[in-house]
């Protein structure tokens, strides 16, 4: 653990003490773990990562995990992972990264949920239902904690989860829509933690936050680009939030001489491939051209059959059409200052024509106009101006 040594292992549970899911005592232990993320606060709005006491925190260790966050942006890494979760994720490494967190485990379900931590900064609670290894279903509680670094800038993540595999036995039908009832009425965005006593009791993630200094904001951008390298669980979900946290950035700068190529490489990195590169950066520039106000780009690209990559084909069909629009204009006024070579009288009402002729010895004899084709028109043009 980042400034805090390694937790120690569970002590047993008292019997009774285990959490349940669905019905009665499923926030115990995730009450506890907020209740004492409260008691670090001592006014700020993070508490520090080197206060984190493992003598307090015995008691939902072992179904635990820690993230630390590079201050520079990059792979986030597993700093601490219990001994149950670890289980139950069936992850044998002794220092496990991203990459060993296989899709359809708990801790990829819990991981999945990370950008949304990173985004509000305050602690994010869910609950669900998701199918896992071998046909199960398991019901799962958890919490996400933000921890920080000594000058308040979000430093580690640190999570617990609860979980209880679902009987397969077909509940009542009256049971059985009224539990599918109560899970459609959950909001889909996440809900800030209101579990035990504290600030963070009154929050939503709806609740205006205080701006971000430039540097954490290229850091969470960052953070979101690496999750999106190692994510194999979101699809398109962490790559789109680190698009939109870039072009954020982006915006808050001002700066004119930082275009998309370049914050792409700065928050891709320099070793990110060409094709995505070119599609990061088309994308940004057609938010630019759309006028996509702070926080809306990921959203925004969410909703878009195809996602990023068809937006970025808009794009280069919105440059190329306006390329188009150049050329003509200029081709247009080159025309109309070249002395004419001869006039024939011909019934078309072509503002610009291609003609086919044939040499006679008395000059040229005009055969018929080409059909009308504005490309092919505009290329012949354009051959003839480079060529005189």
């Amino acid at each position: 653990m980042t400034g805090a040594g390694t937790i120690a292992k569970p002590n047993p549970a008292p019997l009774g003490d285990e959490p349940v899911f669905a019905f009665g005592r499923e926030r115990r232990m995730h009450a506890r773990a907020y209740d004492y993320w409260v008691s670090l606060l001592d006014g700020r709005r993070m508490p520090r990562v080197r206060d984190m006491d493992q003598r307090r925190m015995t008691s939902f260790s072992g179904r635990s995990v820690l993230v630390d966050l590079p201050e520079q942006g990059g792979a986030p890494v597993i700093a601490y992972l219990g001994d149950e979760l670890r289980a139950e994720s069936e992850i044998v490494a002794a220092n496990p990264t991203l990459d060993d967190v296989r899709s359809g485990t708990l801790l990829g379900e819990l991981l999945r949920r990370f950008s949304d931590i990173v985004a509000y900064e305050a602690p994010v609670g869910f609950e669900a239902e998701f199918a896992g290894r071998d046909d199960t279903h398991l019901l799962h509680r958890g919490i996400l904690l933000p921890f920080a670094d000594d000058m308040g800038r979000l430093s580690a993540v640190y999570g617990v989860m609860s979980w209880k595999q679902v009987a397969s036995v077909e509940p009542a039908a009256d049971i059985a829509a009224a539990i599918g009832s109560v899970m459609a009425s959950r909001p889909s965005a996440p809900v800030v933690c209101a579990w035990g006593d504290g600030p963070g009791a009154a929050l939503t993630v709806s609740a205006s936050l205080p701006p971000q200094p430039l540097a954490q904001r290229l850091a969470q951008a960052r953070t979101w680009a690496a999750l999106a390298a190692t994510d194999r669980t979101r699809g398109d979900a962490s790559l789109n939030a680190a698009l939109g946290a870039a072009y954020d950035y982006m915006l808050a700068v001002r700066d004119a001489s930082l275009t998309p190529r370049k914050l792409v490489r700065m928050v891709f990195g320099a070793d990110v491939r060409r094709i995505d590169r070119i599609r990061f950066s088309a994308t940004l520039d057609h938010a630019v051209r759309l006028g996509l106000g702070p926080g809306r780009l990921p959203g925004w690209l969410d909703n878009q059959d195809g996602g990023h990559i068809a937006v970025a084909l808009a794009e280069r069909r919105a440059r190329r059409s306006e390329r188009r629009a150049a050329t003509a204009g200029e081709q247009r006024e080159w025309v109309d200052a070249q002395a004419a070579l001869g006039q024939i009288e011909l019934a078309i009402d072509q503002d610009l024509m291609l003609l086919i002729g044939r040499r006679v010895p008395q000059g040229v004899e005009v055969i018929a106009p080409v059909p009308a084709d504005d490309h092919f028109t505009e290329a012949a043009v354009e051959r003839v101006r480079r060529a005189g």
